[in-house]
């Protein structure tokens, strides 16, 4: 692929969004970024892989908040956070990498961007929920308690490093529910429209 292409996918929990994230990847033929990231802090910030994906996409709890006497102390989870917002610049500085990331708050690291295309899936609540049971062996009650916590996090911690509110569409160039069309379909419509981006 010769123009860069940097594809977003922020999602609710059981939309199937990394599933569409990884179809949009091999379609393109470009990285789909996970592990890589966690091995990029390890390399270059001292604190181990297994941590940095304990912490992935972990908001920081206001009640334990530890301040170091001068100030200077972050929380292991902003840490981990500030490490996985510089990969993601790092490599969308490079104007040949062409690559998918899903969530981490990717639509505003690389906001300036002209490269990036956002997405956000969404799903109903029943597709989600069926989803979650299905993939994690859950029952009703479980899985329904597992999607509000999923996304509680995921909200708490893209609203507290990003201006635009998590979900919110005019954060995103392109909004869809997966649930209207199913994967498969939801991932061809996605493609129309980045066809269509990159060619503008």
């Amino acid at each position: 692929m010769g123009k860069q292409i940097i594809i977003s996918v922020g999602r609710e929990f059981g939309s199937g969004g990394h599933e569409i994230a990884e179809k949009l990847a091999r379609h393109y033929d470009i990285p789909l970024y996970g592990k890589e990231i966690f091995q990029h802090i390890e390399t270059n910030g001292a604190i181990s892989a297994d941590v940095a994906k304990y912490f992935d996409e972990k908001p920081v709890n206001p009640i334990f908040y530890p301040v170091s006497m001068d100030g200077s102390y972050l929380p292991l989870e902003q840490t981990v956070a500030n490490h996985i917002f510089d990969f993601i610049r790092k490599k969308g500085n490079e104007e040949q990498e062409s690559f998918v990331i899903v969530g981490r708050c990717a639509e505003y690291v690389l906001r300036e961007n002209p490269n990036m295309i956002s997405i956000f899936i969404l799903g109903n609540k029943e597709c989600k929920k069926k989803r979650v049971m299905e993939k994690f062996d859950l029952d009703e009650k479980a899985a329904l308690n597992r999607m509000k916590k999923e996304d509680k996090m995921r909200k708490t911690y893209h609203n507290f490093y990003a201006d635009g509110k998590w979900g919110d569409s005019r954060s995103y160039d392109i909004c869809v529910n997966s649930s209207t069309l199913g994967v498969d379909q939801t991932v061809e419509a996605l493609i129309a429209y980045i066809d269509s981006f990159m060619k503008r």
